[in-house]
Order: C-alpha cells, then sequence, then structure tokens
C-alpha cells in the first residue's frame, strides 16, 4: 500500500477548513446542535483562515453550522454592537 505524502493530511485539512469557511461565509452559527445562534467572525490557524464564532465560545470550526437567524448569543451581539439586547431566556446576564 502506498503511503501518502507527509503534507497530504495537512492539505486535506486546509481543504476541509476552507470549505467550512465558504459555506458560513455570510451567515451566522450555531454550535453543533445547539440552539444559540452566533455572529461569525475569522481567525488564522497556521496560515489558514478558519471560520470562528464572535464570542469564542468554541475553537473547532468544524463544529459550527451556518444558519440565517439572528444573532442571539449575548455575547457575540456585546462584541459586535457593544449591547446585549433581548436575548432569549436561558443565557446568563452579562456584568
Amino acid at each position: 500500500m502506498d503511503t501518502p505524502p507527509p503534507h497530504a493530511d495537512v492539505d486535506h485539512l486546509a481543504a476541509v477548513l476552507e470549505r467550512r469557511r465558504a459555506e458560513l461565509a455570510g451567515a451566522n452559527a450555531v454550535i453543533s446542535g445547539g440552539r444559540v445562534v452566533h455572529a461569525v467572525t475569522e481567525q488564522t490557524w497556521v496560515g489558514v483562515r478558519v471560520p470562528a464564532v464572535e464570542c469564542h465560545a468554541t475553537a473547532d470550526p468544524l463544529r459550527l453550522h451556518p444558519t440565517t437567524a439572528p444573532v442571539t448569543c449575548r455575547r457575540c451581539r456585546r462584541r459586535l454592537t457593544g449591547s446585549a439586547g433581548d436575548v432569549p431566556d436561558g443565557q446568563l446576564t452579562l456584568g
């Protein structure tokens, strides 16, 4: 069996992350099966731009799923606007 070149895994991961970034472009995101909607931004991992949530609730871009629903995360809203605004019950008040 042929062994893939050492950089093949890195190239594959970079391609997966680029696809996820494209999927989330212009969208908001939920984390895995969550109901809280987060604002999406980008960060750089080892020279690769990856999607991230504004509040840093997860560092794993593969857990993010696009949505067109408005942002309900208090931390994301605070970072974007300076105000948490009206947010559904169940999220703690930020001090």
